[in-house]
Parts: C-alpha cells; structure tokens; sequence
C-alpha cells in the first residue's frame, strides 16, 4: 500500500464521531471486545507496510498500534518487540488511532522477498535485525459510521476487504462491498471462512460475491419433458431452462400465470384495459409490442449450448407440452410468418463447440444444421430450405450488413435468433452490434454467463438486441435503472434489476448442479535477489518517468506511455525472472524510449494500444463506443482499421471509414497533436509479449524463473493421470513454461493466437485423447471462452489479469458439466509486487481504465497530474 497522504483528511472520521456523539446517547467512552449491540465490523486494511526485528517465517502476529509509527507486541507475548510504520502511512494509522469509538485487530506477517519458499533449497539468510513486515487491520465500530467510514478511506482510494479471521462474530457492514453488506443482507463475520493452508506453500482463496448474484432466480420452475430427438438425457436444470424458454416464446403473459413486464389491468367489465409496466408501475393504454425471448445468463459450464439446442429440438415436435415453441401468441392469436429456422451467431472459436454438441447430443438427421462462414457461406435462400440450424459468426454479420438484401442472413426473417456469449455485443455502438441488432426474426436469445461485467450498459445492449419493449430504448433502460443506480438510490434500483431479470433472464448459481468440489489456491512466489533487483530497477524507472511527467504538468505524452510500458515490463519479470533480459533496454530507455514515443509512435502504438486495452475497457473518442477486451471492432481481415495516438485516444473502425484516416486527431488540447497510427484490435494479437527477447532467438541461456519452477516443481508432483492446464496473458511466458517442460522430459501441447482457427479443435482433442499429454498450454485471450477441457483437473493462472472476469471464464472451462474429478485451481501471486496491486483493483472491482481515460486532464486544468499521481501510488 503506497502513500495516500495527500487526499486523506485523517479527522474526518474523529470528527463525524464527535457529531455523532453530541446528538445522541453516549456510548461507552470506548468500545471493547465485548461491546455493545451496535457494534459491527467494516472489513479490513490489507498490507500496511512497515518492519520490525521479527523471525522470517511469521504470519498472522497479533499486534497493537502503540503510535501512529510504531506497534508493539500484546503485553505477556513472546517475543515482545516493538515496530515501525512506513512514514507514508502514519497519516492512516494517526486517523484510525484519533477515531474514538473504534476498535482496532491488528496482525503483522514477515515479509520474506529474499528468502525462499521451503522445498529444500538453500535460501538466502537475511541478517539485517528489522525485516519487513506487513499489518493487516480489521476496523470495528458503531454501525452509524459506516458512510463516514467508507466515505473517509475511499476518497484515498483505499478500499475495505472482507476481513479474514475475526476473533469477533458481528455484523459486517463493509460500506465498500458490491451490493453492500448492510442491515437488509446481514452477514457476520462468523460467515466470513478464513483461508486455510494447502499443501506446497499454497493458500485457499474465499469466494467473494458478485454483483451477478443478485440477478440468481427462476428456482422452482417445472422440468419440460425430453425433445425426443435429443439422445443425452437432459439434467434437471437444464429440463427446467427448457420450461422458461418455451414460456417465454409464448409472448407477454397476460394471465399473470408468470411474471413478466407488462400486466394487464381490466377495468369496467373488461370494456377498458390498461397496460402496468411491473418495474416501473407506469401505465399506458396502448397495448406494447409483442415480445418474445430472453437472456440466458447461467454460469459458465452449465450446459447452455445444450439447453438451446433442446429449445430448437421442440420445434419439430408435435407433443402438446412443446406447444410454447409455437410463436405467434400475439393479440390476432396467429403465429408470425417467419422461415421456421434457427440462425445461431458464435464467436469464431465456437463454431467446432457447436457442430460437436449438435453431434454428440442429436439423433443422426433429425436437426439438420449448415455452416454459412468463410468457404461455406451460402448464396440463397433456397439453401437453407432443407436445414433447420444455420451457423454463423459474429464478424460474418458484420461483413454481410452493407449487403443487405442480397445477403442470406439479411433477407430472411428467422424464427428465431440465439446469440452465444452475447456479451460480444455489448460494444452497443460497434458496427458489429449495429449489424446483429438489424437482423429480422420473431424471437430473439442472449446467452452468456456474464450479461453485466463492470457497467449495467452492459445489460442495455442485450435489451436493444432482445427488442424487449419499453427497454429496447436505451432511454427508457437509463429512466428507470441506471439513473437511480448512479444517483445513489442503490436499493430501488437493485429492487427494479431484480424484477426485471425475473421477467426475462434466467440464472441459477452454479451450486444447482452437483459438480465435483473445486479448490480455489493462491500460491505465493518470492522471487531470488538478482529478479527483485530486477525488478525494482524497472520499477525505480517507471516512478522516475512518472517524476518526470508530473514535472512537466503531465503534459508529455510519451512519458505516460512509456509508464505503461514499465508497469507491463515489472509484469513480465514476474513470470520471466532474468530470462527478461531487458537490462540493455532499461540502461538506453531515457534517450531510446523517449526518441521511439516522440518521433516513432507507429513502431510502438500497437504494444502500447495492447497494454491499454488489457486493462480495461476503452472509448472510441468519436462515438464513445466500447472495446471490449474479448472482441475486436471489425473482422479479422479490417482488423488494422483502428487508430490510437500517443496520448491514449483510440478511435473505431467504423469512424476512422466515415471520419476518414486523415482527419483523426487527438483532442488531448496538446499544442502539437499528438501522434496517431493504426492498430489491429483482433484478439490474436493481445498475447504478443511487449519489447522481451524471444526465448528461440539463441540469444542466451534459457533462465528458468522463480515462478515458473514453482510451477513445474508442482506438475511433476501431481499424479501420472491428472491432466493439467496452464493459462497466461502472454505467449512468452507459456514459451519459458514450454522450455521448462521439455527439460524435464514433460510433453505438452500449445493453444494460442498463432495456432490457426482451423487446427484448433484438433489441439484439444488430442489433449482429451492422448494419454501421453498431460499439459496443455492456452494464452488467455484464446483459452477463455468456448472450450470444454473437461479431461484436465486442475488449472494454473501465470499472473493476475486486470479483468477478473476474463480469469473465471479461463479457469470454468475444466469446472463444468462432463468434469468426474475434483478440480484445483491455483493462482500464481509474486509478493510485493505490481502483480498484488492488480489483485486489489479486481477486489475493489475498479478498473484501471477510470485512471487512463483522460489522462491528459480537461481542457489544461489543474486536475492534469492527478492520474499519474495514482498510478505512482499504485507502482
């Protein structure tokens, strides 16, 4: 935790107190362990740095604050020891130690960045008296303080975490937390597991909630019978996903016999109607247009191809009890003229996913289906005539949009349209967006895991998708959802979600269907002297650059990036160690780097653009639509149609076309724009390794790391039959993790953006099939979505990624219907590294992309510095 001393007001708290105090009956003078009713815990502050003159091996050491600089030892403990605060947060502990009212746990651990973890090699001693050491403060008091409390910490970007071994069980009441933990969800502490220790120097990791799941409903639905052409037996979520699906293809359910959005409200013996919107209770007496279909949001690995597949499977079915698969339940009674057939749009990776579940799951012939994608694209309509399923992919809608009429996905009105991870279209002013939302069936399905990520636009694009009037009008999303949510009226808006995920979306928590157990690890790695000395000079570079461009105003550009470049460097030495082999650029970066930035922004936009992409979602500064990390703005084949300029500034495909690439500038109010170049925004290209030595150049001796030897010294451990997978962001990682497998006589198999589409299903066949590979390596942006890897049981992630949500996506593909055994997932974390930083943004669930979008400031005002300001904090 670096200094936040410069935005924190540390009376604020002691103060709101004092306030408190005189309005209201006194509380005794200060609360103890056995205090009153209103006591509560906030969660905890991790990793207040400091030292003292403790063993190396010390966790968890209960200490008390006996200053703002110091803590101590509690009295009859051994050894009694005292300890200092790193100057640069006595402004916090000074703040706490003032709060009257308060009560303070405290715990101190060693940390041991020169030592080694205990597997039998010879550490390195550390003789100095005082190690460094860090607290871990869990804060308790009054539950009227819990605004002040939140308020006070978050204005210097320190966020409470859920606490982890309370010696207390009261209520928790983090102000922080997502929704929050207040008097209408109580929790307590004693709710709250305590990681426990795992084999190998490994901790387990404590699931924490996510805003998903207050959206979880539809539990008691009745189960559907089975599709007599679907040959698996359907589970019983998936027989009651069934259940939903029908129903919602029956049209607004003006009998009340389910909720939904709109009721109907008769008046006057029937001789007046008004229509009741159930989220918003405004009426209207014009009758809303028809609406039929939903979202399924099921967590990963769950089985909703299979589900889908099974609604489509009831359209060829006579039996009564599919008779919901009829539409056309509107006001005439009459079904809508549509072409009888389901159009399915994938992303590219999933179009093996679904030719070998409609294999594996249908009787031969009897749901016939064709491809319309690259050489087997179709010409007309009469193709289509003999097929019940077409396959298709998002970027094929896209190219085929101008076409219009004359495209087969165009002049046919479906009967129905499932979009697979439909979050690929939550960019809602993409060209890609645009396209799907033009075209023409009757009933419309968003299935995905993750309908909102970070912003509940998310939600709003599926809704446009879904035509689901009143909430296909953005507008109407922001009136009577979202404006509440950013104004502060947090409950009635969650209350609104709630009732409308009850209408039209379906997600049941993954606990329904009985999995194997999964064991969540987090494994510490303390890296060797030479990569933390290492490390800490290109983290001593990348404040000096930040130092340098706070000097300036921030007005140089290039000094940002070339920030950007050394937080992805400090990254890269975590998993790389000394086979980085950057000290060369690192001595020459001054004048070389500054030079490249400045002069020749287009031999380093696209690393630059990557670095900033991964970290969060970016804002076409023209029409302000979003990039989604997981989806490109263009086909492959336009993908280099982007621009990017040196001040961060991205620009869409679609408005560098109507713009014109000439006429893109920067609007950062620079006196010399900044410049600009083109960039490709295909996932591909996301697991390019920034500025390293490629490890088959010969250029030196390949250096295993300290991290990937953890790693592999934990493979060989495991069992000749356990299947193992190894995720990470960048291919260069998963090089030195394959160089450290063929030396130890390890066979292995690669699955990233160089292995072409086509070979791809290939790959895991032969991971699933081949008793002789028990390792398969996958970078992130390929391995995350659309994958069953079912035969691997435990599954290792390299390194934190900026988006939590891409690391669960990664990590379900072994935990999912079809897993036998027990799954075990580690995380590798170095300590005090840039890499714990990461972690906490993902608890705090913020993304670093608030610090980058407009790091420029607006229009030269004095708020300019403030984003590099946080991200020195944050280095």
């Amino acid at each position: 935790m670096a200094s936040r001393k410069r935005q924190f007001d540390e009376s604020s708290i002691a103060d709101t107190a004092e306030r408190k105090r005189a309005a209201t009956p006194q509380p005794p003078s200060r609360i103890g362990f056995d205090g009153g009713s209103d006591l509560v815990c906030f969660g905890m502050i991790i990793d207040v740095t400091g030292s003292a003159p403790l063993p190396p091996d010390t966790l968890d050491l209960p200490v008390r604050l006996d200053a703002a600089d110091c803590f101590v030892s509690l009295p009859d403990a051994e050894p009694s020891f005292r300890g200092t605060v790193d100057s640069g947060l006595t402004f916090l502990t000074s703040a706490l130690l003032a709060a009257e009212g308060l009560e303070l746990e405290i715990t101190a651990s060693c940390v041991n960045d020169q030592i080694t973890n205990n597997r039998g090699k010879r550490g390195i001693s550390v003789q100095c008296p005082s190690r460094p050491c860090r607290l871990n403060i869990i804060i308790y008091g009054p539950s009227d303080l819990s605004d002040e409390i939140g308020g006070a910490f978050q204005e210097c970007d320190i966020y409470l975490q859920d606490p982890i071994g309370c010696s207390r069980d009261v209520r928790y009441c983090n102000p922080h937390r997502l929704p929050p933990a207040g008097p209408s969800a109580p929790v307590f502490t004693s709710s709250l597991t305590a990681p426990a220790a795992a084999p190998g120097g490994m901790w387990d990791l404590v699931a924490r909630p996510q805003l998903l799941d207050i959206l979880d409903t539809q539990d008691d639905l009745a189960e559907a019978p089975q599709p007599p052409s679907i040959r698996t037996p359907l589970a019983k979520h998936q027989k009651q996903a069934l259940t939903f699906m029908l129903g919602r293809e029956r049209g607004w359910a003006w009998d009340g016999s389910r909720p939904d959005i709109w009721e109907l409200e008769e008046r006057n013996d029937g001789r007046e109607q008004r229509f009741i919107n159930s989220i918003s209770d405004q009426a209207q007496k014009e009758v809303p247009p028809q609406f039929y279909g939903g979202i399924i949001a099921d967590p990963m690995g769950l089985g909703k191809t299979l589900s889908m597949i099974s609604l489509i499977a009831t359209d060829i079915t006579k039996d009564d009890h599919f008779s919901g698969a009829s539409l056309g339940f509107g006001n005439g009674g009459l079904p809508e003229k549509c072409s009888e057939r389901t159009l399915v749009v994938v992303p590219p990776p999933l179009l093996g996913t679904w030719q070998e579940q409609l294999t594996e799951h249908v009787f031969p012939n009897s749901l016939p289906w064709c491809l319309h994608h690259g050489k087997s694209r179709l010409s007309s309509a009469a193709q289509i005539q003999d097929t019940m399923i077409v396959i298709t992919t998002y970027h094929t809608v896209a190219a085929e949009r101008k076409a219009g009429s004359s495209s087969v996905l165009f002049m046919t009105r479906w009967k129905r349209i499932i979009l697979d991870e439909a979050h690929y279209i939550r960019n809602g002013g993409s060209q890609m967006a645009r396209a799907i939302c033009t075209l023409d069936s009757v009933a419309r399905w968003a299935v995905t895991g993750t309908p909102i990520q970070n912003r509940l636009e998310d939600l709003a694009t599926l809704l446009k998708f879904l035509q689901a009037y009143p909430y296909s009008d953005r507008h109407a999303f922001d009136t009577d959802i979202a404006n509440l949510w950013k104004s502060g009226r947090d409950e009635e808006a969650v209350q609104r979600l709630k009732r409308l995920a009850g209408c039209l979306l379906l997600r049941r928590r993954k606990e329904i269907v009985e999995l194997p157990p999964k064991h969540d690890l987090k494994c510490p790695v303390s890296l060797s002297a030479p990569e933390r000395q290492l490390y800490d000079g290109i983290r001593t570079q990348a404040l000096a650059k930040i130092d340098e461009a706070l000097a300036h105003h921030g007005a140089r550009s290039h000094s940002f990036v070339n920030v950007l470049q050394r937080i992805e460097a400090m990254r890269m030495v975590c998993n790389l160690g000394l086979s980085y082999h950057a000290r060369h650029e690192i001595e020459n970066s001054s004048s070389q780097h500054q030079k490249s930035a400045a002069d020749n922004w287009g031999a380093i936009a696209q690393r630059t653009f990557n670095i900033r992409r991964g970290m969060g979602h970016l804002h076409c500064e023209a029409c302000e639509a979003t990039l989604d990390i997981t989806v490109g703005d263009s086909t492959p084949e336009q993908s280099w149609s982007s621009s990017f300029t040196r001040c961060l500034q991205y620009t869409c495909s679609a408005c560098v076309k109507r713009l014109g690439r000439d006429t893109v500038t920067c609007t950062c109010g620079q006196k010399t724009p900044c410049p600009v170049a083109s960039v490709s925004t295909d996932t591909a290209n996301l697991d390019d390794a920034p500025a390293v030595i490629p490890l088959d150049s010969g250029a030196f001796e390949v250096q295993l790391s300290s991290k990937v030897t953890m790693l592999l010294e934990d493979l060989q451990r495991q069992p000749a039959d356990i299947k193992c997978v190894v995720f990470s962001t960048w291919r260069m990682t998963l090089d030195l993790v394959e160089a450290g497998l063929s030396k130890a006589g390890v066979h292995c198999l690669r699955f990233d953006g160089k292995v072409p589409q086509k070979e791809r299903q290939g790959v895991v066949d032969r991971f699933r099939n081949d008793p002789s590979v028990r390792v398969l390596l996958l970078t992130l942006s390929c391995g995350a979505v659309g994958l069953t890897l079912t035969a691997a049981s435990r599954a290792y992630l390299m390194e934190p990624h900026w988006n939590p949500t891409l690391e669960d996506q990664a990590l379900a593909r072994i935990h999912r219907m079809g897993q036998t055994r027990e799954v075990t997932t580690v995380r590798f974390v170095v300590k005090n590294s840039f890499e714990e930083r990461v972690i906490e943004i993902q608890d705090s669930k913020r993304g670093l992309a608030a610090i980058l979008l407009n790091h420029q400031g607006e229009g030269g005002t004095s708020n300019r510095n403030e984003p590099l300001e946080r991200l020195r904090r944050l280095i």
